[in-house]
C-alpha cells in the first residue's frame, strides 16, 4: 500500500506542477504538443530499449512466451470491452477512440515497472517488461489509429506511420540486443538512462499542461471519464483475475501475478501525449489519466487483495 500510495503521489505531484505551471502561462499550454513530440520520439524511446538491456535469463523464456501471448489477448480483450461498452452507453464519436484506448491500455512503464519491482522483484519486473513489448507495439500504432479515428488527422496516419515509429523501432532493436546479448557500452547506457529518465517527469507534466486549459472543477464531471475509468480500473481487472484464477489457481507462476497487476494499473499517460501531438481529444484524454490515477490508489491494492485471497 505504501509503495502504491507513494507513486501516485509523485505522479500527481507532477501533474499538478504541469497544471499550475500552464494556468501562470510560466511555460504555455501550447507547449504540451512539442513536448509530447520529444517523449514520443527521443525519451520513450530510450525508456524502451533501457527496459530490454538485461541479462539473458533461460528460466524465464518459457513465461516471457506465455507472457507476450497472453498480453496480446488482454489487449484484445479491451478493445471487445471497448466496442461492447460503446454499443450500450452510445458516446459522441469523438469520445470512441479515448473509451477503446482506455480499455486497452494501462500505465504499464511509469507506474508499473517500479511497482512490480516493490511486489515481486527482478522476476516480475521482467516479465512486465516482455509485456510491455506488446502494449508499446499496440499502443504506438493500433492506439495512434484510434485516438485520430474522426478526425481530419486520421486520415493522414497511414499503416506505415502506424507501424514504423521510433518506439516500435526501439522494441525491434532492444529484442535483438537482448536475445542476442549484445554488449552496449557504459557511456551510451548513460546518455540514455539520462534521456529516458525524462520520460515519466515529462508525460505527468504534459497531463498537467493539458488540464491547465480546462476548468479543473470539470474534471469529475460528465460520465464518460468515469465509464473509461470504471472499465480500466475495476472491469478489466476483474475479467483478468476471473480468467487467472481459472487457468492458474494454486500455480506458483509469477505471470498470472504480473497480469493481474498490470489489469488494474490506470490509464495510460500515453493517452495524452498521442492525443496533444495530433490535436485531437486532449480534454477528455487528459482527465481520464487524471481521475484513473487518482482512483487507482484505492483499485490497486483492492484487486490485488481479491486476488490473494479469494
Amino acid at each position: 500500500m505504501g509503495v502504491i500510495f507513494s507513486r501516485v503521489f509523485i505522479l500527481f505531484v507532477l501533474i499538478f506542477l504541469g497544471f499550475y505551471l500552464g494556468k501562470r502561462n510560466i511555460l504555455r499550454a501550447e507547449l504540451a504538443p512539442d513536448l509530447s513530440t520529444f517523449i514520443l520520439k527521443v525519451a520513450f524511446p530510450a525508456t524502451v530499449f533501457l527496459t530490454m538491456i538485461r541479462p539473458f535469463e533461460k528460466e524465464l523464456v518459457q513465461q516471457s512466451g506465455m507472457i507476450l501471448a497472453a498480453a496480446f489477448i488482454m489487449h484484445l480483450g479491451g478493445l471487445v470491452l471497448g466496442l461492447i461498452v460503446i454499443k450500450l452507453f452510445h458516446p459522441p464519436q469523438s469520445n470512441h477512440g479515448v473509451w477503446i484506448f482506455s480499455c486497452m491500455f494501462m500505465n504499464n512503464g511509469f507506474m508499473g515497472f517500479p511497482l512490480v519491482l516493490s511486489i515481486y522483484g527482478d522476476e516480475g519486473l521482467f516479465l512486465m517488461v516482455f509485456a510491455n513489448i506488446i502494449t508499446n507495439l499496440l499502443m504506438f500504432s493500433f492506439g495512434i489509429k484510434l485516438l485520430t479515428r474522426g478526425y481530419a488527422v486520421g486520415r493522414t496516419v497511414s499503416l506505415k506511420k502506424m507501424f514504423v515509429n521510433n518506439i516500435n523501432i526501439a522494441v525491434v532493436i532492444g529484442l535483438i540486443f537482448y536475445f542476442f546479448q549484445i554488449p552496449v557500452p557504459e557511456l551510451a547506457t548513460d546518455l540514455l538512462t539520462y534521456i529516458g529518465n525524462l520520460t515519466a517527469g515529462l508525460s505527468m507534466i504534459v497531463v498537467g499542461l493539458s488540464l491547465s486549459r480546462i476548468n479543473l472543477n470539470n474534471v469529475f464531471q460528465g460520465r464518460d471519464v468515469w465509464i473509461a475509468t470504471v472499465m480500466r480500473l475495476l472491469v478489466m481487472p476483474i475479467l483478468t483475475i476471473v480468467v487467472m484464477k481459472l487457468l492458474f489457481n494454486g500455480s506458483n507462476l509469477m505471470m498470472p501475478k504480473v497480469l493481474v497487476l498490470m489489469s488494474a494499473l490506470p490509464i495510460a499517460s500515453a493517452i495524452s501525449i498521442i492525443s496533444e501531438q495530433y490535436k485531437t481529444n486532449t480534454d477528455l484524454a487528459a482527465k481520464t489519466v487524471f481521475v484513473s490515477t487518482l482512483c487507482s490508489l484505492v483499485t490497486i491494492p483492492l484487486m490485488m487483495t481479491i486476488y490473494n485471497y479469494f
